[in-house]
């Protein structure tokens, strides 16, 4: 039976909030990501791998893993966003590296549109109107081009008869209007156990990226029969797949009724408003899960609802030698680095009583950032 690693590698477009989580549990860390922002490198050794679309190169990724891989001990794999579209990668990885997350054959599955709705019709699970071609011209519904592979909104944008369609893997969904939400939980192949419901936040990417992931509040409140039913996709999907490990399903809420829009099977951005009731991480638990033991240990909510929330550059920025970043961010990039228009500057963290103030302050702690780094730039 293969034991639990002592070292992990963690590869993700941003990795530091599966690399805090994962020192916390005691982990020595090697981190692949495309940012090795302030806190990353404070984290554990950082290898930086390129973009190319909306995930890691997974040439550079592959070599940078096996130059890794070089000592006798085992090592355990986790992975976050940016490898959905990099199944084969996964599939290949060098001893004595072992994968710590869900089958790559979940990965190609999610990434092919026509096996991926046929499941979800099958198993019941309520979803937007899917199709493969573009909707008929002059159909008055809001229709998304979804490109299969991106995380985070990216790849997702407006339909519009006569738009040109990606290379790529893609379909079409209907938009509804309404709540977005996510439930995060964890499971060991066979069982699951809820850990939050989230409301999602969406930042303003302009035209091409008007979907981007702005963040999140934890702790959302949703009347229970929706609740069940959310509950029970996700049993349904983990009955299906056998996932394991953090996995998270994102949701909307459209008039009085729930429709599922996307399984990320791996772990989310969302682990991060719960991290303060696990004295030992969520990766910790996140690795045993994989390794086939659901923790029997129970856990109950944070005292205060967390919310975090992405700052995007809004125009080219370099961050100013001399600046002074708060407590309350993270994915702090090193000075004098240049921040193209429209790449994440940094998060910023917030906690409160009540939802509503928690998404307040992290409004003003975002203007706060670019205020900053204003100021900086006027006096340069």
């Amino acid at each position: 039976m293969w034991t639990e690693p002592a070292e992990l590698f963690l590869a993700a477009n941003s990795a530091r909030a599966i690399a805090e989580s994962a020192v916390r549990g005691g982990f020595r860390v090697q981190i692949l990501d495309a940012f090795c922002d302030q806190d990353t490198q404070g984290l554990g050794s950082c290898t930086r791998v390129p973009m190319i679309g909306w995930g890691l190169d997974p040439v550079q990724l592959s070599a940078a893993i096996e130059r890794l891989a070089t000592g006798p001990s085992p090592v355990g794999l986790v992975y976050g966003a940016g490898l959905e579209s990099s199944p084969d990668l996964l599939s290949a990885l060098p001893e004595p590296v072992r994968l710590l997350g869900n089958a790559p054959a979940v990965l190609a599955l999610l990434a092919d549109p026509v096996r991926l709705f046929a499941l979800l019709t099958q198993r019941a699970i309520p979803h937007p109107q899917t199709r493969l071609d573009p909707p008929p011209a002059g159909d008055a519904s809001p229709w998304l081009l979804k490109e299969c592979g991106g995380s985070g909104g990216l790849g997702v944008r407006l339909w519009r008869d006569g738009d040109p369609r990606p290379r790529g893997p893609h379909y079409f969904q209907q938009q509804l209007a309404g709540e977005l939400m996510s439930v995060l939980f964890i499971a060991d192949g066979t069982r699951l156990e809820v850990i939050g419901f989230n409301r999602l936040l969406v930042a303003d990417g302009g035209v091409q990226r008007p979907f981007l992931y702005g963040g999140a509040i934890g702790q959302a409140t949703i009347a229970d029969p929706l609740r069940q039913a959310v509950i029970g996709w996700a049993e349904s999907l983990v009955e299906a797949l056998g996932l394991r490990g953090l996995n998270n399903l994102d949701f909307i809420l459209h008039q009085g009724r729930v429709y599922l829009l996307e399984l990320n099977a791996r772990p989310s951005a969302t682990m991060s408003l719960y991290e303060g009731q696990c004295a030992e991480g969520w990766i910790s638990r996140h690795v045993r899960a994989c390794l086939g033991t659901l923790p029997a240990e129970s856990w109950a909510p944070p005292a205060g609802i967390c919310g975090q929330r992405l700052v995007y550059a809004p125009a080219d920025l370099r961050i100013p030698m001399d600046l002074v970043w708060p407590a309350w961010c993270r994915d702090r990039s090193p000075a004098g680095t240049l921040v193209p228009r429209g790449a994440p500057l940094c998060t910023v963290l917030a906690d409160g009583p009540a939802a509503g103030s928690v998404e307040s302050l992290l409004a003003v702690r975002a203007q706060r950032m670019l205020d900053l780094i204003g100021e900086h730039e006027t006096h340069e």
